[in-house]
């Protein structure tokens, strides 16, 4: 017999609820007068309920707090100076000239969740700070500017883009499709759901582990990846 694990999440909160009910209802009619017992039964009754409501409704995110969210993602543009990496959070952005860029790797790796582009640089990019930071940023401004290398995740805005932008810009580059996971190999099952006019699909596929982890999408000397990191696949 196969149990689903969603059924079980929605026992257990469903349980927690239970208990802090029966607390609440035993503490009032026995007149208990301690308020730290209450406050303990309204948190098994309260934190479940939101759990269980946002596993089982969904949690809905105003307009405003998705444009907030819009405004704080990350953000990679380029023109023919060179490639723009804005870093809301710490109110920065970060300028590499094409020309400084010695090697490009992109990596994708099973134990993580993030796919990213590594540009290793001749020299640190240069690093400007917004009109008016936050306060912090002030005190504390990003620390790598000095740094000659740059990552760029895959849930930075524009991320399927930079392909692109290397190709457009840098001679000798070596393509590669994004909208491939290297990491899928043998598709086990699927499973397609309709509910409220809401179709979700699921599939369940057995990982390979030969792919390659690490491209090199450009490098200045025309070298692999082994010449560039020699020790990193040993």
């Amino acid at each position: 017999m196969k149990f689903n694990p969603f059924i079980i999440i929605n026992l257990l909160l469903g349980l927690f609820i239970c208990i802090g009910l029966s607390l609440t209802i035993f503490m009032i009619i026995q007149d208990v007068k301690i308020v730290g017992a209450y406050i303990v039964s309204v948190i098994f009754i309260l934190f479940p309920g939101i759990i269980l409501y946002g596993l089982n409704f969904g949690i809905t995110i105003s307009e405003k707090t998705n444009k907030k969210q819009a405004e704080r993602q990350e953000n990679v543009t380029f023109d023919k100076n060179g490639i723009w990496y804005k870093l809301p959070l710490f109110d920065t952005t970060q300028f590499i000239n094409w020309k400084t860029i010695e090697t490009v790797i992109y990596t994708n790796y099973q134990f993580d969740d993030n796919a990213q582009f590594i540009f290793h640089l001749t020299h640190p990019p240069v690093q400007t700070m917004t009109e008016n930071p936050w306060l912090l940023n002030r005190i504390f401004p990003f620390a790598l500017k000095n740094k000659r290398e740059v990552t760029i995740q895959d849930d930075c805005r524009n991320f399927h883009e930079i392909p692109k932008m290397l190709e457009t810009y840098l001679v000798n580059t070596n393509t590669i499709d994004l909208t491939t996971d290297y990491r899928k190999g043998t598709l086990v099952s699927s499973k397609i759901t309709s509910n409220d006019n809401i179709i979700r699909i699921e599939e369940y596929w057995k990982p390979i582990n030969n792919y390659e982890r690490e491209n090199v999408i450009y490098d200045k000397y025309n070298r692999s990846f082994e010449q560039i990191h020699p020790r990193a696949r040993t």
